[in-house]
């Protein structure tokens, strides 16, 4: 084995896709293995496979929890994997590609169904995963945009100074202030239909986008479907898996040689978006509305008129957050948050929306990572010296929201995942209890800064003080989880 070349990626394309891409580098330059290894990330593909790389290569693995397009490596010895499985020890895994590595396009390696911190190596999790890569940075987009108007949108109202009130001024300004808040709408609009097109294009491959996007936009738009509100995410969910496997399937039929050039740009999308736009017209579209706009109004009447409520789904999505830093159950609660305040935007507005949630997991997201972080700077008897450069990593990595920065420490001690769960959430139900909305930007401390709150006096501040006081209890149970370990670096010291 001279050469290996290699795809990475992760649902968020930032954190486990570069530590995977780094981890499989190092691992064969110890084995004395030349290695090349593309990312596939937020930013894009960066240190791009050539064929003629492909072509000299003696082995392709691939560790991304969500779908790579594999069409180029046909012929090639592949192996294929998650990411965890990379950071978790990347020599094992080369030993195990080279034993375990199968032609491609013949019958492929299985990775089991167990479900690990970080990711996932479930077909349908995947599918999901991959959808939320296409609309993370939509989201983050849009949520900035939008938070940046609000700032102007929010003042007191002149008659009353207890109240606040919400609008744009006639001044030149407040023309700009709408226009860019009318952007921040656009891009929620969009959020839902490119969810649905990334669900498919995992499924169906590049056929199935068009027809997903433009499903998925349907499916939420209330004028078209003739109902109150649109489908929301479920609907998206169903809308990306539907025509996923509907294309998967019109992909297998025997097209006529005359036809086949154009079966994937013509002939699939065409017939694919005409069925789904029958489904969803006179089939699913008012009934998944009509169920979303009676979830919504209960939540909102939920979150009004019983003060447990918010702390209790607070605390239960701050959790999620925490238990597998930026796995499935992780991006399960963002996607939920999400869902919840892009929803109700739609349906009630600006001074309607419920973005308590959204406040609950943007919290979150920052706790683990800053926990073990400040955990290595304040006990530092209880790490290796390795561990400690990884806490001043994993404080960088929480400072601006990527919750992977904690997995190092978690995946060397399962138990801290419960200081991890712990910790994150008391940050959801802090700010839940709060009353705190957040309406976009980046989760962590500087999203009193890089993004925008509201709720109660001073929120920006009772925000970062939410979100450090959990931090500082996941560093103390941290300090505690390990306690027995102290004694025994002393003695291999």
């Amino acid at each position: 084995m001279k050469k290996i070349v290699g795809v990475t990626a992760c649902a968020a394309g930032i954190a486990h896709t570069y530590m995977a891409q780094a981890a499989l580098e190092k691992a064969a330059e110890e084995l004395g293995i030349d290695a090349k290894i593309e990312t596939q990330g937020t930013i894009g593909t960066e240190n791009a496979l050539t064929e003629k790389e492909i072509a000299e290569a003696d082995l392709v693995i691939i560790a991304s929890d969500i779908a790579i397009d594999k069409s180029r490596f046909i012929g090639k010895k592949l192996f294929e994997t998650d990411t965890n499985h990379a950071l978790k020890d990347a020599s094992i895994l080369l030993s195990e590609a080279m034993e375990k590595a199968t032609i491609h396009g013949g019958k492929g390696t299985k990775v089991g169904g167990k479900m690990e911190i970080g990711t996932s190596s479930n077909k349908f999790v995947q599918y999901l995963m991959s959808g939320l890569s296409d609309m993370i940075p939509v989201t983050i987009a849009a949520g900035l945009l939008f938070a940046i108007a609000n700032t102007m949108a929010f003042h007191p109202d002149p008659n009353n100074a207890d109240l606040v009130v919400w609008g744009f001024s006639d001044t030149a300004s407040g023309e700009f202030f709408s226009k860019l808040f009318d952007l921040g709408k656009v891009g929620f609009t969009l959020m839902i239909p490119i969810f649905a097109a990334g669900v498919a294009r995992a499924i169906g491959d590049k056929p199935a986008v068009a027809p997903a996007f433009i499903a998925g936009y349907i499916i939420n738009d209330p004028k078209f479907l003739g109902a109150e509100t649109g489908a929301g995410f479920i609907g998206a969910i169903l809308v990306g898996f539907g025509v996923g496997f509907m294309v998967k399937a019109l992909k297998k039929i025997k097209w006529p040689e005359l036809i086949k050039p154009i079966v994937p740009i013509l002939i699939i999308p065409v017939i694919a978006t005409f069925i789904s736009f029958v489904v969803i017209y006179y089939l699913i579209g008012q009934p998944i509305a009509g169920l979303m706009n009676s979830l919504y109004s209960f939540i909102n009447d939920l979150t009004l008129n019983n003060a447990a409520a918010p702390i209790i789904y607070g605390a239960v999505l701050g959790g999620m957050m925490g238990v597998d830093m930026g796995g499935p159950i992780n991006k399960t609660a963002l996607l939920v948050s999400s869902a919840i305040f892009v929803d109700t935007m739609n349906q009630f507005g600006p001074t309607g929306v419920n973005a308590i949630p959204q406040a609950a997991t943007g919290a979150a997201i920052a706790v683990a990572p800053l926990g073990a972080g400040i955990a290595t700077l304040l006990f530092k008897k209880y790490f290796t010296t390795e561990e400690r450069t990884l806490g001043s990593s994993a404080l960088v990595m929480g400072m601006v929201g990527v919750t992977e920065g904690a997995i190092p420490f978690a995946a060397a001690h399962p138990s801290l995942i419960i200081a991890n769960t712990i910790s994150s959430a008391v940050s959801g139900a802090l700010v839940a209890s709060m009353g705190i909305q957040f309406y976009g930007g980046v989760g962590s401390p500087l999203g009193a800064f890089v993004g925008y709150t509201t709720g109660p006096e001073m929120s920006w501040l009772l925000w970062i003080v939410a979100i450090l006081f959990a931090a500082f209890l996941n560093a103390l149970l941290y300090r505690f989880l390990l306690r027995k370990r102290k004694n025994e670096l002393q003695q291999v010291g």
